[in-house]
């Protein structure tokens, strides 16, 4: 959805945090951008800050990023608020598209949304295969004998909530297997 660097994201123009600098490096070549890191510890928070030929400032952007918070903060935390940092002080002297926010960040508040909602799904599918491992047990050794109605009685016994929770895609973690998933959608399990 990328368009020299525009990138369409809900209906608003965000432009890359490389599409800003080609702009502000076009438009100015005498005009600086620095950053400073105000911390690289667990949390990771740096400044940027763009000034004139006269060395005057003209926009600064902040940045933080939480180590290990996602993929990429686990290995580059640091450089991912320095590009973020720059990218917002570059949108506040007037290269950000429609947004603030770069394009960049936006892909990656949604990845990290995207992650922390996999956790969060993982966790409620481990929760409920605890609470309830004497059923799924049991559900898991009637379908290897196709013994469908034993299967989707104990199936029953659990909560609808714990039941979404449960139906996680064995590629995700989830404790059935991709043959048991099978049975249980099958015209058998329905009849049982």
């Amino acid at each position: 959805m990328s368009d020299g660097g525009i990138v369409n994201i809900h209906g608003k123009q965000y432009k890359t945090v490389a599409r800003r600098i080609a702009d502000f490096r076009e438009m100015h070549p005498n005009y600086s951008i620095a950053s400073e890191v105000l911390s690289a510890a667990d949390l990771v928070q740096v400044k940027a800050t763009i000034s004139d030929e006269a060395g005057r400032v003209l926009a600064t952007g902040l940045a933080e990023e939480e180590r290990g918070s996602t993929n990429i903060n686990r290995t580059s935390a640091l450089e991912n608020a320095e590009t973020s940092a720059v990218g917002r002080a570059l949108a506040f002297l007037g290269l950000g598209g429609t947004e603030i926010a770069s394009a960049d960040e936006v892909a990656n508040a949604i990845n990290q949304q995207k992650e922390m909602e996999a956790v969060a799904r993982l966790q409620q599918h481990n929760t409920a295969l605890r609470d309830n491992l004497p059923s799924i047990l049991a559900i898991k050794n009637a379908l290897s004998e196709d013994a469908y109605s034993t299967a989707k009685e104990c199936w029953q016994e659990l909560s609808e909530d714990e039941q979404r929770a449960l139906w996680v895609a064995p590629t995700k973690g989830g404790v059935f297997t991709t043959q048991e998933r099978e049975k249980m959608k099958s015209g058998e399990w329905a009849n049982a």
